[in-house]
């Protein structure tokens, strides 16, 4: 996730890590009508109908897991015919979170270090940054929205054919090559 250009996003919702317990914490987060506009221009869609998070957080020292569902209803322009058609979204969101200081200190390998390719294909994913002691949910619905909308949407049915290739029109050095044969 990406912390830069985090006060422009459409859909901010911080929590603080200290109100998050070891008991699952839930928090839902509902898109306002006035924000859906600007939310679908960011992800880059014709529109957007509904947006809807469900998330459960807990806390484990300083680090905080987090899963839930994001859903959402919104239209997006078919790369076909260019018409805009319908799209519903459920989208498992798991993460973990640890201070930014962990993170750091996670990513700096020593000179003496040796880099072992099987650990890192088998490795999970690293934590994502707290920033200055929250997590903004906005951010997170965000990112597994976009990073789950299809790429090349297409209508559904629609099929993509290739035009019919035009018959070159006849060369004029044809009629001469065809003098030539008959020679």
């Amino acid at each position: 996730m990406t912390n830069s250009n985090q006060d422009t996003l459409p859909l901010r919702h911080p929590i603080r890590v200290e109100s998050i317990t070891l008991r699952p914490v839930p928090v839902e987060i509902a898109a306002e009508q006035g924000d859906l506009p600007a939310i679908a221009s960011f992800l880059g869609v014709a529109s957007v109908e509904a947006l809807k998070a469900s998330y459960s957080l807990s806390r484990n020292g300083e680090r905080v897991k987090l899963e839930g569902m994001i859903k959402a209803s919104l239209h997006q322009t078919c790369v076909v015919t260019l018409d805009a058609f319908p799209v519903e979204l459920n989208v498992p969101v798991k993460l973990d979170f640890a201070p930014e200081a962990e993170i750091a200190a996670m990513a700096k390998p020593s000179e003496d270090d040796e880099i072992d390719i099987e650990v890192l294909l088998n490795e999970e994913e690293p934590p994502e940054a707290i920033v200055d002691g929250a997590i903004d949910l906005g951010t997170v619905t965000l990112e597994f929205l976009a990073l789950s909308l299809d790429p090349y949407p297409r209508k559904p049915g629609v099929e993509f054919s290739e035009p019919a290739p035009e018959t070159p029109a006849e060369s004029p050095f044809a009629a001469l090559l065809q003098l030539k044969r008959s020679e």
